[in-house]
């Protein structure tokens, strides 16, 4: 071989490393991508197991606990541009108030609590569902005592601070009930339960196809509802959930997620304010982030994810797991949960069964018999409104009946209701109101005794989640004076009633 020849050669070798470069080159730049798109579709995947595995352990601590656990709290930066961090979480592991939303108890729970993205997952609950033990529910009473506050204003933790289930199943199973009613009368009762009451009902969840619901801000880089934003538009178009997860973008690309004002972001690092800024109301007035704390209403779970290459407008990447508050209630049916006539009870309600003893007392030569016991719930006005009412034969001893210490049929007010207990004469005459006070007295914490149902059937604390899952029985016995034809008398013998509320 020549050196003209070698020389050749070796350019060849030169000309056909540089192709191979360039095809190389090539490839990495078509593979690269895909490679990219393989990873967030892998990192994806792995986040939406996670927040499922989350949600089904969440499910089954409040089967455990009586409860879902709180929120935990986000590390706080200090200093003028102080934030609430994206990641680490407080260093005690503290919870959050009621009505707000952090970060998951994933270690607690035994599941992932950091994301492939590094974030924390984000977790929300409806205050009412939690555990807490501190916060038990307490029916709220005026300032005089002398009335309840209303249905909506019990569950709302800016009025009433001890609203949570504090791990007694029957007060989960309550709450949940009374939940889902007033849920109910906003949608169908408008008049009387209006939709801006809809904060009682957070978390939220956007009912399926309402991409179209959300604007871009240039402003701030993030997607916000649409306006007008009404709370009309807003109930109409959501559905309450019992608790919510959602996989977190970065802050850098907190847009991607969505996430219309669930809190006043730090300026515009994505970040959200520390507690202490957020102000001291759970839930906002209105759908502007006043003060710093948001209204919560998430995005829909089958939201797919959209990446417009050629405008950031319309962009989404977040995933989001949750649970509705009917899905909450079947689950707890499955778990044998929720099932029990007691169970059906809203927070406003006692279980009651009567005992029924009572014998009428003729004179001489007439024979003695049974006299049938008459109940009636009815309310306080000059001509009381008959609610609910039934006989108890003599020696019965009635099933359960849910009734009502308050009404729940208006948003703004809470009418006490009264139990009444009469006797059928033998003649079959109706009789007097032997007892008529009203089921549970707002401003009385102090047994009744000997004078059940003159004044009061139960105090106060009945309605309290450690004793509102227990059995009230109403028991009479004794005789009753009759005339020689058979009607009642306001003798010196009278019967006497006790009550008693047990498990």
């Amino acid at each position: 071989m020549n050196a003209r020849t070698a020389l050749r050669q070796r350019g060849f070798m030169l000309m056909e490393l540089a192709i191979g470069l360039v095809l190389a080159g090539a490839l990495i730049a078509l593979v690269m991508p895909l490679l990219a798109m393989q990873r967030d579709y892998d990192a994806g995947r792995k986040d939406l197991l996670a927040i499922q595995q989350a949600s089904a352990a969440l499910l089954g601590q409040a089967v455990a606990g009586g409860g879902l656990p709180a929120p935990i709290r986000f590390a706080e930066s200090v200093g003028a541009d102080a934030a609430a961090s994206h990641l680490s979480l407080d260093a005690s592991l503290a919870t959050l108030p009621l009505g707000f939303a952090g970060a998951l108890p994933g270690q607690a729970l035994g599941v992932p609590h950091i994301s492939s993205l590094q974030t924390a997952f984000w977790y929300d609950a409806q205050p009412a569902l939690r555990a807490d033990a501190l916060t038990a529910f307490r029916a709220a009473v005026s300032l005089d005592g002398t009335s309840f506050l209303s249905i909506v204003d019990q569950f709302d933790p800016d009025q009433n601070a001890q609203m949570s289930t504090g791990g007694f199943k029957s007060q989960l199973c309550r709450n949940l009930n009374s939940l889902q009613d007033i849920e109910q009368n906003i949608r169908a009762r408008k008049s009387t339960f209006a939709t801006d009451l809809l904060n009682v009902t957070l978390p939220r969840v956007w009912a399926a196809g309402n991409e179209n619901r959300f604007t871009w801000n240039s402003a701030t880089g993030y997607s916000d509802i649409a306006a007008p934003a009404t709370t009309d538009s807003v109930f109409d178009n959501s559905a309450a959930a019992a608790l919510v997860v959602v996989r977190r973008q970065p802050p850098a690309l907190r847009r991607l997620d969505r996430q219309n004002v669930v809190y006043a972001r730090v300026v515009d690092s994505g970040l959200d304010q520390i507690l202490s800024a957020r102000g001291l109301d759970a839930y906002p007035a209105d759908l502007t982030p006043v003060g710093g704390y948001g209204f919560r209403v998430y995005e829909n779970a089958s939201t797919s994810g959209t990446d417009d290459p050629t405008a950031d407008t319309g962009d989404y990447a977040g995933l989001v797991k949750a649970v509705s508050l009917g899905e909450f209630a079947q689950s707890l049916r499955n778990a044998g949960l929720c099932t029990t006539p007691a169970e059906a009870c809203k927070a406003n309600q006692l279980f009651v069964r009567f005992s029924n003893s009572v014998r009428s007392a003729p004179p001489p030569p007439s024979v003695s018999e049974g006299l049938v016991m008459r109940w009636s719930l009815v309310d306080n006005d000059v001509v009381p409104n008959l609610y609910k009412t039934d006989a108890v034969a003599h020696g019965a001893y009635s099933e359960g009946v849910c009734l009502d210490a308050f009404s729940a049929d208006s948003a703004t007010s809470a009418p006490l209701r009264s139990l009444q207990i009469s006797f059928v004469s033998p003649a079959g005459s109706p009789g007097y109101v032997f007892r008529g006070g009203v089921l549970v007295d707002p401003g009385s914490t102090v047994e009744p005794g000997v004078t059940a149902g003159v004044v009061r059937w139960r105090p106060v604390t009945a309605l309290s989640a450690a004793e509102a899952g227990k059995t009230v029985t109403i028991s009479c016995t004794g005789t009753h004076s009759v005339s020689a034809d058979g009607e009642l008398l306001l003798g010196a013998t009278v019967p006497s009633c006790s009550v008693n509320q047990l498990p």
